[in-house]
Formats: C-alpha cells, structure tokens, sequence
C-alpha cells in the first residue's frame, strides 16, 4: 500500500467490476450479487472447458487430462495395493492418497453413467464428446464444492475490516483469476481442491479454529504434495500459538493427534505395509525426475540458461542445493511470524493473521523459485495466498497475476489454447488490473510506469514469438525469455512481499468505507 506524502495517480476509480458492485448497492440489489457472480464464474469456466486441453490427439501418452482419467480407471477397477504400482510407464500414480480417493470417487460415478469412460486398459486414450464433458463437470464441481465455499466465507468473515462493496470486489476477482480457470479447466487439472483447502486453512485460522486448521492444512498437501510450500508458514502459526497460550501444551498435543490422525485415515489402505508406504513416498517425492522438467521460471531453470547446473553437479548435489536455498529464502518470513504471533494480544489477532497470509505467498514462492523438481503450473501455489491479500495490495496483486498467467503462456499455448488465454488476459486486465484504471486505492506513478513497462515488455515478447520465427539455433528462444524475465519479476515479488510483511505492524491499512 502506498505511503502517506508518496506521489499517486490522481485519477478517480473506473475499476468496471468495482463500478459494478456500487450500482448494486445504490439500488439495495446486494442479495443478487454474489448468485451473479458465482453463475458467471461458472460460466467461463465451462466456455473454457470447450477448448483444447493437455494432449488432446497427440497418442500415444497424451497429457494431464489422460493422466486424471487414467487414475480413475485404475482406482476403480484396481485393489488399493496396486494403485501406486500399477504400469508406471503409463502415467503411474504419483499424487498423494487424497488426490487416489478423488479419483476413485469420479471413477464410481462415471461407471454408474457410461463404465466405457475408464474401461480398464481399453478406455485410455478415450477422447469421447459425453468422456470430456464429464471430465469437464468433474472439475467444476469440485472446484464449487471445496474452492468457492471456502472463497465466500473469507471474504464474507471481514466484514469488520471490509466494506460491503470491497468484500464482492474481491470474491469476484479472487473467483475470476485467468491463471487458476486456465490450468484447471483448459489444461485440466484438480488444482482447485488444493488450494480450497488451503483456503480453509486460512479461515480456520483466522476464526481462532486451530485443530482444524490443521485438519484442512493436511487435507491440501494430502491431495496434492506442493500443498507443503505452505509447510512452514502453517507450522511457525502453529507453533506460535501454542507458546502464547497459557495451556499450549495441550494445544499442541491436540494439534498432533489431530495431524497424525488425519494422515494417519489418509494412508490407512497401506498402512500395513512397510513396501507400499515406501512406494507411494518415491511416487509423490520423485527425485530421480531432476532438478526441474520442462522449462519453468524459477531460479535453476533460469541459472541454466547460462550455467548447466545438471551437467556440473549429480542429482544428490542438487537436492542438498536447492534445499540449503529454499530454506534460507524462507526462515527469516517464518521466524517473523513466529516472534509476531507469541507477542499476540487479543487486538491484535486480524494483524496476526495479515502477517500470516504475507507468510505463506513468501515460503510458497521460495519454494516456487529455489526447489527441487518444480513445474511451471505450481505458481498457482504462492498465488492463492496473494489473492487473499487483494484487498491490502490491490496493484502487487493484480501485476503478480498478470506475470503468473504470462509464465503459462508456452504451456497454454502447447495445448492450443490460446484463444482463452488472451481472452482472460483482457478480461482480468480489463476488470481489475489495467494500470491505466486504478482500483479503490490510488496507485503510485512509479509503479504504474513499471506495470506499463512490464506489460510492454510481455506484448513485446508476444508479437515477436507470434510474427519472428526463432532462429533454427534457438529454437526456445522465446520460451527461455519467458523464464528468464518472469523468474526476475517473481524473485522482485518475493523481495516486496517480504518488505511488506516486515513493514505491514509499522503501518496499518486504512479500512475500506461504506461509500467506496
């Protein structure tokens, strides 16, 4: 947020979906607003789903879209022993156990529908019109059942420190973010129940609710693996709380049996064999992948460029490397929420959890940038905590979407989907972030003129990849320009969440008036 006497646009609000919300305030509509917004999300994420997705035709391994139907033909028709086993060469389960119960839950619905959608060995490749819907529904649903609730009762649990028009501004974009739609309805994937948990986390906190905070903090790394980038900002709250409370050991105790029971439950179907838990760990932790796969925009892959980090130093040196980094781009951000939180006073409990969500966009974008064996589509990871920030920083926000759904652009495109990555561009450009339409909060000159700077730079980028063919050469040539400039824009972003969870006890934000 800008500073008091700091140089800002002097232009008045003209944010569309905030001029929107206010029209429905000053005629008493408020009660539509949210069934509004939630249809229309709805709604371009099945347009969405009518494009492309991740290896459509292109046997004889496809994409993501056939690994997801994959698992629920092989959990549905396959005893629990063999799920992590089970023709490893053939997009092998590799998700932990929650993302297998999904799985198999879809499996059993589809097989009450049409049993040839995940037909056992004779459904892969399976690319029906009635296969793809379901496929598509499945996502949606999902994403409303877990995603959404958990959007709505964030933003709806602030309103002591939010307006009525604000709260809807932000469920709205929160709901409406290109990158999340993109990936999980174009290039398919379930990334909306990891991060819904997540979510829930951050409610659960902030509610005061802490056994199960840590319920729902399992369940999102128990579906997916990268739900543990939030590991140690969730611990460092944790473990604050306990040492500030009069009776923490108890809390602690409590916080383990809650834990240990939940992964416990989880991993029941193999808890009996030493071989399978072992199994399922080598599954979800594949070190042997390398340092990095494909092209993505975090340190190594960007270092790479100029220096073969793979060709210099063994997988182990690697491993022992990209740990040493991440653990110091994220302890200084976790001991500044512990020490904040152990000198919590009951005033001070919405600042803790403000420092919180800071905490969790910095561990999760350290580990975005500096660990081991990162894809391009875990920067959804670090921007799920960002987005519960919109309201306090509108414009960091807004530009860390804009270089997060950059970075997907050679996936995305890949799967042909342009079309609605430039349409979502626009839209969110258009609806909250063009830096020419400041949102609630004036934006300082300076950073205007970078967000100007930075979109030049990407359109830039854009024109040359579409009209300029790369030299036979360099034929990546524009895929590594895009690592390279979105990595130093996401190590900028974590220098500025950093400052801004350091410096956000000096100067608090002002709260949003009923007249915005």
């Amino acid at each position: 947020m800008p500073r008091k006497g700091s140089r800002t646009a002097s232009r008045p609000s003209v944010v569309p979906v905030q001029r929107w919300f206010q029209f429905l305030e000053s005629q008493s509509a408020q009660d539509i607003a949210l069934p509004v917004t939630v249809l229309f999300a709805l709604l371009v994420r099945w347009c969405i789903g009518l494009h492309g997705y991740s290896g459509q035709g292109t046997p004889p391994l496809y994409g993501d879209y056939e690994a997801q139907r994959h698992w629920m033909e092989i959990t549905t028709h396959l005893p629990v022993s063999q799920w992590y086993s089970y023709d490893l060469q053939y997009w092998g389960l590799d998700y932990p156990p929650l993302t297998a119960f999904q799985s198999w839950l879809c499996g059993a619905v589809a097989t009450y529908i049409d049993p040839s959608w995940i037909a056992l060995y004779k459904s892969r490749g399976l690319e029906s019109h009635t296969s793809k819907q379901f496929m598509r529904a499945t996502a949606i649903a999902l994403e409303f059942i877990i995603y959404v609730p958990a959007i709505v009762l964030f933003f709806r649990s602030q309103h002591t420190k939010m307006s009525w028009v604000a709260r809807q501004v932000s469920i709205f974009s929160v709901l409406l973010q290109p990158c999340l739609i993109l990936i999980d309805h174009g290039h398919f994937q379930y990334n909306s129940v990891m991060l819904g948990f997540l979510v829930w986390t951050v409610y659960f906190a902030a509610q005061e609710s802490y056994i199960l905070m840590a319920v729902s903090f399992c369940c999102s790394f128990m579906f997916k693996q990268m739900g543990l980038y939030y590991a140690p900002a969730v611990f460092a709250f944790l473990l604050a709380q306990c040492f500030r409370r009069k009776h923490g050991t108890v809390l602690f105790v409590k916080l383990g049996v809650a834990v240990v029971a939940t992964v416990g439950v989880m991993l029941g179907p193999w808890i009996t064999s030493v071989d399978q838990l072992q199994q399922i760990l080598v599954r979800v932790f594949p070190v042997a992948r390398g340092l990095y796969e494909d092209k993505v925009a975090n340190v190594w892959c960007a270092v790479n460029v100029a220096v073969k980090l793979r060709s210099l130093f063994d997988a182990q040196s690697l491993v022992r490397l990209s740990t040493c980094a991440t653990a110091l781009a994220f302890i200084p951000s976790c001991i500044h929420l512990f020490y904040t939180i152990r000198r919590q006073t009951r005033t001070m409990q919405s600042t803790a959890i403000r420092v919180f969500k800071y905490c969790l966009v910095n561990t999760s974008l350290a580990f975005f940038l500096f660990s081991f064996q990162v894809h391009e589509k875990s920067i959804l990871v670090p921007l799920a905590p960002a987005l519960l920030l919109i309201d306090e920083e509108e414009w960091a926000v807004n530009w860390f979407v804009q270089v997060a759904l950059f970075s997907l652009y050679p996936l995305l495109y890949v799967d042909g989907l342009q079309i609605p990555y430039w349409v979502m561009t626009v839209l969110w450009a258009f609806l909250r972030s063009c830096p020419a339409c400041p949102a609630h909060t004036p934006t300082p000159k300076c950073v205007m003129v970078l967000q100007w700077m930075s979109m030049l730079v990407m359109l830039a980028l854009h024109t040359a990849h579409a009209f300029v063919p790369p030299p036979s050469s360099l034929p990546d040539i524009y895929v590594v320009l895009n690592v390279v400039y979105c990595c130093a824009m996401f190590v900028a972003f974590l220098a500025y969440f950093n400052y801004r969870q350091f410096t956000c006890l000096q100067v608090q934000p002002t709260l949003k008036q009923k007249k915005d």
